[in-house]
């Protein structure tokens, strides 16, 4: 509008286009269980993604080690149906324990290093969004584990009776890992040390943990790690359950209790908010 009140130079207003169609717009979630939830998804597609490009590592960490182990294991171990399960059940806890455990070390690491990590704070994403998120994502390799382990065991003529707690004492071995992971990554001064830092975890938990054999048949130090070991209560429950016994109930609540524990721990020393 020129000073003097006229619309002289004023551009004419444009009529409204009535061949547009009013497509909904949906609005980004913010706050509640539908932004935690579409947040966690966010976080999954964010580690997933770039996987897809060399998804034959995934496959590579699923089986590299513990299926050539159990092979081993199984050559030179007494041809006892007993025996077998429980090399079953220890190579199914050391190789999901060590994936799981990796992957979710080694993405918090990286992302925490490149700022990528940073971008999720300030979006925000909460905490627990990030972890679900992220372990949707590294469970693909524990499920890869699981079922190949499975279908060689059974190849291989291993007598089997799968029972309930399979599902359940894997779910809170991953949990109690991923929990002592995130705990103790989030120490590390750099991107490398961290890196170690996640798969010497993973190696010497399972290493020094009873679960290739029963606590009567460890060695001392073995058995004081055994009490407070997640991964040997989940061998003992893994064990019943590929027998054919349900009697899991107090492996079950214990490895509960350490991996509500764990992912406390986890959860609290993640540097959220650091500088």
């Amino acid at each position: 509008m020129a000073k003097d009140g006229s619309t002289k130079n004023k551009p004419p207003m444009t009529e409204p286009n009535d061949s547009v169609s009013n497509l909904p717009v949906y609005p980004y979630a913010t706050g509640g269980f539908r932004k935690f939830i579409s947040d966690s998804v966010s976080v999954f597609e964010l580690n997933f993604i770039p996987s897809l490009q060399h998804w034959y590592l995934t496959v590579l960490l699923a089986v590299a080690f513990p299926l050539p182990w159990f092979y081993v294991t199984k050559a030179i171990a007494p041809d006892d149906p007993q025996v077998l399960r429980r090399l079953l059940a220890g190579t199914l806890i050391f190789g999901v324990a060590f994936s799981v455990g990796m992957l979710v070390g080694q993405n918090f690491v990286g992302q925490r290093f490149t700022g990528t990590l940073r971008l999720l704070i300030t979006m925000p994403v909460s905490k627990g969004a990030y972890i679900l998120g992220s372990l949707a994502h590294s469970a693909i390799s524990g499920v890869i584990t699981v079922v190949i382990l499975l279908g060689f065991a059974l190849v291989a003529g291993i007598d089997i009776q799968l029972r309930w707690g399979l599902a359940p004492s894997l779910v809170l071995t991953v949990l109690a890992v991923s929990g002592l992971t995130l705990f103790f990554v989030s120490f590390a001064p750099s991107a490398q040390a961290g890196n170690i830092a996640t798969g010497l975890l993973s190696l010497v938990l399972a290493a020094l943990s009873p679960v290739y054999f029963t606590m009567d048949q460890a060695p001392l130090l073995m058995k004081l790690i055994g009490y407070v070991s997640p991964l040997r209560y989940a061998a003992d429950a893994i064990e019943k359950s590929l027998s054919g016994r349900a009697d899991v109930w107090a492996e079950i609540v214990i490895l509960s209790v350490i991996a509500l524990v764990a992912m406390s721990l986890g959860l609290w020393r993640m540097p959220w908010r650091e500088k």
